[in-house]
């Protein structure tokens, strides 16, 4: 394989394997396996979603602080950090998840960009390579010599001309077949107003759920800098990436496999129930544990006078 994320490429594919084994239907498949991922992410998750909170807590005395020492930036840094450590804020705190999590969301999408190579496992077990299918492929002129290795549209090409690669391949019939229809939908296919055209709606659903996640996102963490930077250079571009990132996903999800369109959109769509039910919890979390903190600040006072 040879891949630096195959430590983590291998154990998924096997995961999207044995669940496919289970549902016999690659879009159910890759629902659960989303699903399933979002779990294993969930502490992670979970620890962003309340360094999130926190930080939206600080805002207003932070937007204080900026324009209080606006030219004074060492000061400014000094303050910040007071107030960093008064509220319990780390900086950090909503990054570090997120860039945990970086390598994982790379797995995924090598598993669903190559069904081959992680689920069907070609090349282990005594079954072919991808490369030695492929090449069949080429000589029976399904595909054109010197075209690049789709693997999702080779497992497409295994399941319809199964018998003659099988004579010229014997021990490729003990690999399984991947069907890529779901509910009507060529899950393979790449979206495209003249061949695919009811695939369109996959870029433009996993667009729209990218925006629908960034806005929630900025929302809870109550990142506002039009109103706490001196000038509006922040703002800007925190404006510009919320439209450029959702563009960015349907261009690809537009150019790519719909079953990877499917799978950013499920994905946003379960970061979105998350986010809002995380928040809640946190928020209503903080509301019972407030009048406990008054109290013991309460008695803290009166010992002290004492």
């Amino acid at each position: 394989m040879g891949n630096i994320f195959d430590i983590i490429n291998v154990p998924l594919g096997f995961l999207f394997r044995v669940i496919f084994m289970l549902v016999q239907n690659y879009g159910w498949a890759l629902v659960l396996f989303t699903i399933v991922t979002k779990l294993i992410l969930l502490p992670l998750s979970m620890k962003q979603q309340k360094s999130m909170i926190k930080m939206q807590a600080i805002q207003p005395k932070l937007a204080e602080l900026q324009r209080k020492y606006q030219y004074d930036k060492d000061k400014l840094n000094q303050e910040t950090m007071k107030l960093y450590q008064q509220g319990g804020v780390n900086p950090m705190g909503g990054c570090l998840p997120l860039l945990i999590q970086l390598p994982l969301l790379i797995a995924l999408y090598n598993i669903i960009r190559s069904p081959l190579t992680y689920v069907v496992q070609l090349g282990q077990y005594g079954l072919p390579t991808v490369q030695e299918v492929f090449d069949a492929l080429v000589n029976m002129g399904h595909l054109a010599a010197g075209s690049m290795i789709d693997e999702i549209n080779i497992a497409k090409l295994i399941t319809e001309h199964r018998e003659a690669l099988t004579a010229v391949l014997p021990n490729l019939s003990g690999a399984m077949d991947i069907n890529f229809g779901f509910y009507g939908l060529d899950l393979s296919g790449v979206p495209s107003a003249a061949g695919n055209s009811i695939l369109l709606i996959i870029p433009v659903l996993a667009g729209g759920t990218t925006f629908l996640s960034t806005w929630l996102s900025q929302k809870i963490s109550g990142n506002k800098p039009q109103e706490t930077s001196p000038d509006n250079t922040s703002a800007s571009s925190m404006k510009m990436m919320n439209y450029i990132f959702p563009f960015m996903t349907a261009f690809f999800a537009y150019t790519m496999s719909a079953g990877l369109g499917v799978y950013w959109t499920l994905s946003n769509i379960i970061q979105v129930i998350q986010q809002y039910v995380l928040t809640n919890y946190y928020k209503k979390k903080d509301v019972a544990e407030a009048p406990k903190k008054e109290h013991f600040r309460e008695r803290e006072s009166k010992r002290r006078k004492k």
